[in-house]
């Protein structure tokens, strides 16, 4: 049987990793990674880094809780939608 996740308690735990882990940056959005029920423990992260940049990490796994796959530097909140949509998997 494949798990649902709380949203609520996925942003904790986010916010628990980078207050551990990557300090100098503020989560923004935190979404569903894919479509698929499969991949119902998998999402993506945005957030503003002290310096004014973005960054994306298109694989957050709230099992393992783990974070991989960042894209930073980014200067825009629209490029980190640009992120947040390619890596989207709509099962397309």
């Amino acid at each position: 049987m494949l798990k649902i996740y709380d949203m609520k308690q996925v942003r904790k735990n986010v916010e628990q990793y980078f207050k551990k882990h990557l300090p100098e940056y503020t989560v923004l959005e935190i979404r569903k990674k894919s479509v698929y029920p499969e991949d119902s423990y998998l999402f993506m992260v945005s957030a503003i880094k002290e310096d004014g940049t973005f960054a994306v990490w298109t694989s957050w796994n709230e099992t393992s809780q783990s974070l991989n796959y960042g894209h930073y530097n980014l200067q825009t909140l629209d490029e980190c939608e640009k992120v947040f949509e390619e890596f989207y998997n709509n099962g397309k």
